[in-house]
C-alpha cells in the first residue's frame, strides 16, 4: 500500500486541482444565484384594487417621515386598519406592516406566525419585555388564516393596545403601548417585509389606514362597515387621520395617500433592503431560528469538510511545512473563504449574511483538518510497527 509521502510526491498537482475545485463549487453554492438586482416580488391586482407581495418584495415610504407642523401621534396615541388576505402560512415571522425610524428594534411591526397576528413593538418598560429582548410582543391566534379576507384594526394609546377582527372586539392588552418615545420626524413606512428585506410576507393587501389617535368599538366598527361598502368618504372626513392607501391605482410604482398627496408608497422595481446586516447573529432582536437555518447548519458543515481535507493535504505535501502550522494555516483559510463569501452575500438581497454559517463553515474546515491528523497519526504507527527490529533471540 502506497504512503501517504508517496501520494505527495507524485499526486501534489491533482491536489492543486483538487483544492481549486472544492474552492470554486464553494463559491458557486454560497453566492448563488448572483443576483444583485433581483426583482422586486410586488404586483398590482388585477381583479380588484390592491397588491399582491408573492415573494422577496417590499414596499416603502418614499421619504422619511410625515412632513407636518404638528404631531401625528400626540401622547403615543394610534389606529391602525389593515385589509388583507394572507397567501401561505409560514414558521418564521414575515412583516406586513414595519413603523421604521433606523433603530433596532423597530418602533413596531405586524406581522405574521403561521395562521396567528403577531404585534412586537420597542418599549422601555423592562417588565413588559420578552425574556432576554427589547421589545414586547402581542399577538392573536388564528386571525390570518390562509386565502382568507380579514380586517384587522389596532388601537393604542396609555390605556393599552386593542385588536378587532372585521370589526368586533378580539383582544385587549391593557398594559402594552405601541407607541413609546418615538420621533414621529424620522418615521418610515415599510410594508410587506422587515427594513433588512429577510422577513417577505405572502399576500394580498387592499386597503391601509392610520389614525393619530386612539378609537372606539364603536368607531372600529362603523369603519370597517364603510370599507366593506366601498365608502372612502367617511373614513376621509376623521380629522385624526394620517394615512389612507386605497391601492386603486392599478398600475405604476407609487401608492398614493389620499389625504396627503405629498407622501407615497413606492414600489421599487428592483428589491433592495433599507438596512443591510452583515453577519446576523442568533441574539439580534431580527435574527429568525427558522427552518431554513436549521437546514444550512448540516449542509454548511458538510460542504467545508473537503475544502479542510484537501486543503491540509496539500498544505502538509510541502516538505518543509511543520504539520501543527498546516493544520492552523488551513482553519485560517477556511475561515477567510467564508468571511468572503459571508461579506459579498451582504450585497446579495436574496441571500443572508449570517455568523452562525460562518461558525458552521469553521467548524466543516476543523473536522476535514482533523480527518487528515487522524490519517497521519495512524500513518505514522503503522510506519513505526514496521521499521522496529527484532531483538536477538535468548536461548
Amino acid at each position: 500500500m502506497k504512503d501517504m509521502a508517496f501520494l505527495f510526491d507524485h499526486y501534489r498537482w491533482l491536489l492543486k486541482v483538487i483544492c481549486f475545485a472544492v474552492f470554486f463549487i464553494i463559491l458557486v453554492v454560497g453566492l448563488w444565484p448572483f443576483n444583485f438586482f433581483p426583482q422586486n416580488k410586488v404586483k398590482w391586482l388585477s381583479d380588484r384594487s390592491g397588491i399582491k407581495i408573492y415573494g422577496q418584495g417590499i414596499i416603502m415610504s418614499k421619504n422619511p417621515g410625515w412632513h407636518q407642523a404638528k404631531p401625528l401621534f400626540p401622547d403615543g396615541a394610534i389606529t391602525i386598519e389593515l385589509w388583507l388576505r394572507p397567501n401561505q402560512e409560514t414558521g418564521s415571522l414575515p412583516s406586513i406592516l414595519t413603523f421604521y425610524d433606523g433603530l433596532n428594534p423597530d418602533i413596531f411591526l405586524i406581522g405574521q406566525w403561521k395562521s396567528h397576528l403577531v404585534i412586537r413593538s420597542r418599549t422601555v418598560n423592562r417588565h413588559h419585555r420578552k425574556p432576554g429582548k427589547v421589545y414586547q410582543e402581542i399577538g392573536l391566534r388564528n386571525a390570518l388564516l390562509k386565502n382568507k379576507d380579514v380586517f384587522i384594526t389596532v388601537t393604542s394609546n396609555k390605556n393599552g393596545t386593542f385588536i378587532f377582527l372585521n370589526g368586533q372586539f378580539a383582544k385587549k392588552y391593557p398594559y402594552q403601548r405601541l407607541m413609546e418615545n418615538v420621533s414621529w420626524e424620522d418615521m418610515r413606512l415599510i410594508v410587506g417585509n422587515s427594513p433588512t428585506g429577510q422577513s417577505y410576507w405572502h399576500g394580498d393587501i387592499f386597503g391601509m389606514a392610520i389614525y393619530g389617535r386612539a378609537f372606539t368599538a364603536d368607531e372600529i366598527t362603523g369603519n370597517y362597515l364603510s370599507w366593506i361598502h366601498n365608502d372612502p368618504y367617511s373614513i376621509k372626513k376623521e380629522k385624526s387621520l394620517v394615512g389612507l392607501y386605497m391601492f386603486y391605482e392599478r398600475e405604476g410604482k407609487l401608492i398614493h395617500n389620499v389625504v396627503n398627496p405629498d407622501d407615497t408608497l413606492t414600489i421599487p422595481d428592483v428589491f433592495k433592503p433599507i438596512r443591510k446586516v452583515v453577519l446576523s447573529y442568533p441574539w439580534r432582536d431580527d435574527f429568525k431560528w427558522n427552518m431554513t437555518v436549521k437546514q444550512d447548519g448540516p449542509v454548511n458543515i458538510l460542504g467545508f469538510i473537503p475544502l479542510g481535507f484537501f486543503f491540509c493535504l496539500l498544505l502538509i505535501s510541502k516538505k518543509k511545512q511543520q504539520r501543527s502550522a498546516a493544520y492552523m494555516m488551513t482553519i485560517l483559510i477556511g475561515i477567510g473563504i467564508s468571511l468572503i463569501v459571508e461579506l459579498t452575500q451582504v450585497y446579495l438581497p436574496t441571500r443572508d449574511s449570517s455568523l452562525i454559517d460562518l461558525a458552521n463553515n469553521t467548524l466543516g474546515t476543523i473536522f476535514g483538518v482533523l480527518i487528515v491528523a487522524i490519517l497521519s497519526a495512524f500513518e505514522k504507527r503503522q510506519t513505526l510497527n514496521i521499521d522496529i527490529p527484532a531483538g536477538p533471540s535468548l536461548r
